[in-house]
């Protein structure tokens, strides 16, 4: 994240392009901790998609 986020810095970006690199540079960061949790932890695609269904069905009558 930080070699992106110096690049753009360094080379003049407006603020809305280096805001980008970070959302960019965040987004990798999160795909990747998510991989290696997926492959680490058996089952935890379900259990996710249970908490997930859980908070929709929650947050729906809360609306």
């Amino acid at each position: 994240m930080g070699a992106r986020f110096a690049a753009a810095k360094q080379a003049g970006a407006s603020t809305a392009e280096i805001m980008e690199a970070l959302y960019l540079a965040m987004r990798a960061s999160a795909r990747a901790a998510w991989t290696t949790i997926k492959n680490g932890i058996e089952g935890i695609d379900q259990e996710v998609k249970g908490m997930k269904a859980r908070y929709e069905a929650e947050t729906a009558v809360q609306r």
